[in-house]
């Protein structure tokens, strides 16, 4: 049996309003910085990190309704839940959105917290433990960055998730195949038993 590889992946950036979500992305992507842009525009990329690797990052608008919030879910792989160390709000916002995510897709979700902002530490509103603790109850590591400094902090953030995703991928890959080496046995010992039924049949009429 062929093994599947790894080929892609889908992506949701998940955050309040501001917490860099959008510049997240597009340091990524291009490792430009741009630090000013609709917050309420939802933005899917494509973006190839290696030649076999395909990934769809899906940057989501922060003002929509509970309902869309869900199908971001569901269209998920794997998530990056943002907050700003500046903004006490969208930390809070980020305890409500992992509630809501663990409850549509489970505790195994790939993910990674990222506090970002950690340039503006001199006015931070959300201590390092609490972020923290969040990673904790997501079972996830968490990154304290500045997207505004850098694309190697951003960069490492993905690299974990992609191994996450990675991981995911080739457990579920696995499982399924084994729910069909299981399947294959069951066909067959189901088959041998028909035809051993058969057999026994004949063999009886015969004697009578």
């Amino acid at each position: 049996m062929s093994q599947k590889k790894f080929s892609g992946a889908k992506v949701a950036l998940l955050g309040a309003p501001g917490v860099g979500k959008t510049a997240f992305a597009v340091r990524y992507i291009t490792k430009r910085y741009i630090g000013d842009y609709d917050s309420n525009k939802e933005m899917l990329y494509t973006y190839k990190p290696r030649e076999e690797l395909t990934l769809e990052i899906m940057d989501t608008a922060s003002l929509v309704s509970s309902e869309e919030t869900e199908k971001h879910y569901r269209w998920g792989d794997g998530f990056v839940l943002m907050y700003s160390i500046t903004d006490r709000q969208s930390f809070l916002d980020a305890s409500a959105m992992k509630d809501s995510l663990l409850r549509v897709k489970g505790q195994d979700v790939p993910i990674i917290v990222v506090a970002n902002k950690a340039d503006l530490a001199s006015v931070r509103l959300v201590s390092e433990e609490e972020g923290s603790s969040l990673a904790e109850q997501l079972d996830c590591p968490k990154y304290e960055i500045s997207v505004a400094d850098g694309y190697q902090a951003v960069s490492e953030c993905m690299q974990e998730l992609l191994i996450q995703l990675k991981k995911d991928f080739v457990k579920s890959n696995t499982s399924a195949a084994m729910a069909s080496m299981d399947k294959s046995k069951s066909s067959k010992l189901f088959n041998f038993k028909k035809g051993f039924k058969k057999r026994i049949s004949r063999s009886h009429s015969d004697t009578v």
